[in-house]
Parts: structure tokens; C-alpha cells; sequence
């Protein structure tokens, strides 16, 4: 993955409102307001399935428009390892604006989620208006 690149989370569990776009990986806030931000971003320190064992580590910034609003890296510190982080965040976001998490900096290992343990997540909702 790029610098730069914007994550696209395939799945939504709850998209009231259809802000979130599984296709750009943005949420479109659909009304002005304080919006609670959540990722988490998990890591393995392996490249490929079954590949050789390296370090585990990634970074990414939480956007809203052109800002950074939020930083997390994510570090597995040994070979044998996976790892996650989660960031949290509380904006106020205008209607029509957009919130994606991307890609700050080369990064190594690969982005775990998985149904029975790890989930790498991007989650938001309107806390008032």
C-alpha cells in the first residue's frame, strides 16, 4: 500500500444514514455536527499467509477533508508477534464533509482482520448537532 492510500473497509454493520462508502472508503457526514471517531488497525508479522516471519508495523491518519485529526501507529516489536491499535477522536465534521483513515508512511507485515479474533475497524457516529 502507498503513502497516502485510503483504506476501504469491505464490510458495514450499521450505515444509518449511508454516510460510509465501502467503494471510496469515506464517510460523508450527512448532517453538521460533533462526530465520535474510532479505528483500529491490526497487524501480523508476516507478509503473505504462511510467508516469512518480519516485524509488524503500520502507520495511518484519521482525515477529515484535507486535515489530519488523529495518528496511530501500529509496532508488533518481535517476529512472532501480531498487534493492535485503536485511536479515538471527537471533531466537529460539516455536512458533506469527508472522514477516511489512510496510509502515512511505508509500512511492513500485513493488516489483520479476522471474524473469530482481530477485527481492523473504522466506526463514527453523531454525538449532537
Amino acid at each position: 500500500m502507498t503513502n497516502g492510500a485510503i483504506f476501504k473497509f469491505d464490510r458495514t454493520e450499521a450505515n444509518y444514514g449511508a454516510g460510509y462508502s465501502t467503494s471510496t472508503g469515506k464517510f460523508t457526514a450527512p448532517s453538521s455536527g460533533v462526530y465520535g471517531f474510532t479505528w483500529t488497525f491490526c497487524v501480523d508479522s508476516r507478509t503473505t499467509d504462511g510467508g516469512a516471519l518480519n516485524y509488524g508495523e503500520y502507520g495511518t491518519e484519521l482525515m477529515r477533508g484535507n486535515s489530519v485529526i488523529g495518528v496511530l501507529h501500529t509496532d508488533t516489536e518481535t517476529k512472532l508477534d501480531d498487534a493492535c491499535t485503536t485511536g479515538f477522536v471527537i471533531k466537529y465534521v460539516s455536512e458533506g464533509m469527508e472522514v477516511y483513515v489512510r496510509n502515512n508512511y511505508a509500512h511492513q507485515g500485513k493488516i489483520l482482520s479476522k471474524e473469530s479474533h482481530t477485527r481492523t475497524t473504522f466506526s463514527g457516529w453523531k454525538l449532537y448537532q
